[in-house]
This record gives structure tokens, sequence and C-alpha cells, in this order.
């Protein structure tokens, strides 16, 4: 006890000379030295002793530690829960499928398990069944890689043997022409091409019927006339490039560089000759931003142009270069979204709620969540196109009463 009475009025006479408030962090370092001149032990300090020794030198320098709070600060830089949830989402992006997403449920349920148990990620059973993931993904990847690959090598096989007989053979047959034409037609596409190799299949079909009837005709022009027709086809090439960008310009939307409210006039017609002639399934989303009038208001329309763009970016980003996309006015954004079966448009969709869900729109130092609306309707159950977009419309507008944030598609299914 007379210990404790001279350490304390040392602790204190120290602190006077050395200018230092009676706080408990400067209290209890001079506490601590005086005690250790006086080769006193106390509980306190024996406590204060051990659980410095629990910490790793590779934490944070030991000397530096000389108080119950440093200690504190020290084990509050270790792995928190949150930090385990970070990792956890950046392993879902790695695990994310880049070309066969047929295992994308199975690996959103794991990853949504270990969101509610972060700390199960470090269990065996959790990282046998990440590796039994990751190799799930690859294969299945590989797979489609190696269909693909055998798709375009047949196509072009059949292609570079149909070339061969009409452009370097004189006596050609009409007979061996319709043969390989036919062979084109009945060629066997893996569904894992079955979208993009068709369409190439029948632009090729067509382009074999235009061969045929100008052949004789185009080969005595380029005979006779190559030098010039080198000289007009660069002059051509030229005036291209200058009409695709002044379309491009003309059918732009200036802020987003998405298509135009024009020119996505101009694919509906396309893409609605196509589902007539081919009976090619899509699906027509209206996105709407919610409450982007509140953005306006409190942050400024620059702040509002920033969002459409960071908005327009990330649809761009997650929707294929086969589909098309606009915006549509103001806030509001419209896809065109092909697809064989339903279940790839709810996954799209899904895909690009959760991205705005995990984004943060900066602006000036403010961060903002922004959400959004959405109705779709699925062509084939209309109609006419119209019929389909006022569906579309009406279903967004049913999103937006129910609360905004919501997703609704015309087989009654919310996402």
């Amino acid at each position: 006890m007379n210990n404790i009475k001279e350490i304390t009025k040392n602790t204190l006479q120290e602190l006077n000379k050395k200018s230092l408030l009676t706080t408990p962090e400067n209290y209890f370092v001079e506490f601590r030295n005086q005690a250790n001149l006086l080769k006193s032990t106390l509980e306190e300090l024996d406590l204060f002793e051990l659980l410095k020794a629990s910490i790793d030198e590779n934490e944070t320098d030991i000397e530096n530690i000389k108080s119950f709070n440093h200690i504190a600060i020290t084990l509050a830089q270790r792995v928190s829960h949150s930090e385990l949830k970070n990792i956890i989402v950046a392993l879902e992006l790695a695990l994310k499928p880049s070309v066969n997403y047929e295992i994308s449920e199975e690996i959103d349920s794991f990853v949504n398990f270990l969101l509610d148990n972060p700390k199960k990620i470090i269990e065996d059973d959790t990282l046998l069944r990440l590796k039994k993931l990751a190799k799930q993904r690859v294969t299945s990847d590989r797979q489609v890689l190696r269909e693909k690959t055998a798709d375009i090598i047949k196509l072009t096989s059949l292609m570079s043997r149909y070339f061969d007989k009409t452009l370097n053979e004189e006596d050609n047959s009409t007979e061996e022409i319709i043969k390989i034409k036919d062979e084109l037609i009945d060629l066997d596409i893996s569904k894992f091409s079955h979208r993009e190799l068709r369409v190439v299949q029948k632009k090729l079909i067509d382009t074999i019927f235009k061969i045929e009837a100008n052949l004789l005709e185009n080969k005595k022009i380029l005979e006779t006339n190559k030098e010039r027709f080198d000289y007009l086809n660069k002059q051509i090439e030229e005036l291209q490039k200058e009409l695709i960008v002044v379309k491009e310009e003309k059918q732009t939307d200036f802020l987003t560089n998405l298509l135009n409210r024009r020119a996505f006039d101009e694919e509906i017609v396309k893409m609605d000759k196509k589902f007539e002639i081919f009976k090619s399934s899509y699906a027509i989303v209206f996105f709407d931003l919610d409450h982007f009038k509140d953005v306006n208001d409190k942050y400024g329309h620059s702040c509002g142009d920033a969002v459409l763009k960071n908005f327009a970016k990330i649809l761009s980003d997650l929707t294929r270069k086969e589909d098309v996309l606009a915006r549509y006015g103001g806030e509001e954004f419209v896809a065109l979204v092909h697809y064989q079966d339903e279940v790839e448009i709810e996954r799209y969709l899904k895909r690009v709620k959760n991205t705005i869900k995990d984004s943060n729109f900066i602006y000036q130092n403010n961060k903002l969540k922004i959400t959004f609306s959405a109705g779709v309707s699925y062509r084939n159950k209309y109609n006419s196109f119209a019929d389909a977009k006022n569906s579309a419309d009406e279903l967004l507008y049913k999103a937006k009463n129910k609360g905004r944030n919501t997703i609704i598609l015309d087989n009654d299914i919310l996402i």
C-alpha cells in the first residue's frame, strides 16, 4: 500500500514537471514508469504486460505500446466482421462465370451463405466447396469455348470450300453450289453458339444467293478494272468511315453515349422484322431511376448528369453487343434483350440490380445510393411491338407505385 502511495505521488510530480495533463492515458503511462523504477508488481500492470505479449510484432511496433489504449487500437485493427464480408464480395466477383452461366445460381447460393456466416470462410468444408465451384466454373467455361470453336471451324471450313468453288474454278456447276448451300443450311451448331452463329449462317446463305447471281459479271469487272477498283474501294472506305462518324453522332445520346430515341426507333423496325421472319425471341425492358428529381434538386443538374452517365455505363457493361440499349428520355432507359429461355432475362436483371446495389455514385465527395424500377415484357406474348412496349411501360409504373426499387415482369415475377 505504501508503495502505491509513493508511486502515485511520484507520478503526479512527474506529470507536473513535464507539464502534462493528468488524463487517464498520461497517468497510466507515468504510473507504469514509476512502478518499474520502484520494481513494484501490481495486478493491473501484470495484465497489461500479458496483453502486450499477445500482440504480434508484425501488427505494430511493440515499443510504441505504452497503455491499454494502444493495445485496444492494435486489436481493433485485426480482421473484422465487415472486412470478412468485403473479402466474400470480392470472392463472388472472382467466381462469377464469364462464359457459361449454368452454375451461377449455385455460386450465388454459396456466396449468400458466406455473407450470412462470414466466419465460416476459413473452415475446411467451405474451402473444399470453394475449390469445387472454381473447378466447375473453369470446366464449364472450357466446354463452351470448345463447342464454339468447333462450330466456327465447321462454318469456316464449309465456307472455304464454297469460295474455292465459286472464285477459283471457271466451270462451276449449279448442282455443286446447291449441294454446299444445303450443307450450310443443315449445319449442326451447338446450343452454346446457337444465337451468334445462326445469325451469321443466315447472312452467309443470303450472300451465296447474291454471289450466284452476279459471279461471272463481278469476276470480269475485277479482272479488267482491278486498279480502278482498288482506288475506288479506298475512297469508299474513307467515305464509309466518315459516314459512320456522322451517323454515330446523329444517333448517339450526347450525355450517355447510348443510342438516342431516334436511333432506338430504327432498331425497333429491324428487331421486329427479325422476330417475324426468324422467330427470334427478345424482351423489352424499361428502366427508370428512382427519386431522380430529388438528386437534381439536392445536388444540382451536374450531379444528375454524372449519375445518368454512370448508370448508363453499368447498363452498357452488362448488356451484350447483340442487344439494343438506348436512353429513352430523361432518367428512363430501354433495352431489347435476346434470349433462348426466359430465365436468361431474369439472370440479366438480377445482375443489373445487384451491380447497382453494390455501386456507390460519387459526386464531389457525396456518396449517393441509387435504385431503379423496371417493367419487362416478352415480345412473343403480344400481337405487336406497340402492345409489348405499352405493357412494359405499364409494368414500370406499377413497380414505381409499389414503392420503387422493384422489377416486374409480365409473367408475374418480381425481382
